[in-house]
């Protein structure tokens, strides 16, 4: 078991030196710096948000945090997150959320609670080891 999860972080750091951040991306922060009003907090995380995206793909964001919490980050930042993210990348299954939706039979249906669950229990195969 130990094996594995060295295994696994193995992975995930060279996935991490793989991640690659657009030339533009110092312009899309300065921009949004530049013409945002308010809360500085709300910006900081859309930031954040943002650089995490380009680590991990829009689709464990959008597990991560609500679609108005996105669309809010989206509008601060000036770009679509579908649009300048990967999808996924090898360290997208460092999310247990993205794992668990990946484990029904229709991801979008998972991700908005759709899914009917049998019961409200399913057994997403995690053996409830969730760090």
């Amino acid at each position: 078991m130990e094996k594995n999860k060295e295994q696994q972080r193995l992975k995930w750091r060279q996935a991490l030196e793989n991640v690659k951040f657009p030339n533009d991306i110092g312009d899309v922060v300065k921009k949004a710096i530049q013409a945002h009003k308010g809360d500085y907090t709300i910006l900081e995380s859309a930031i954040g948000s943002l650089f995490l995206g380009f680590a991990i793909g829009w689709k464990p964001l959008v597990i991560i945090h609500s679609p108005r919490t996105i669309k809010r980050y989206e509008q601060i930042l000036g770009v679509k997150f579908k649009e300048f993210l990967p999808e996924t990348t090898g360290m997208s299954d460092r999310s247990k959320g993205y794992q668990m939706a990946l484990r029904l039979d229709d991801f979008w249906r998972g991700v908005t609670g759709n899914a009917s669950v049998e019961s409200r229990k399913i057994d997403l195969g995690l053996d409830g080891q969730i760090e």
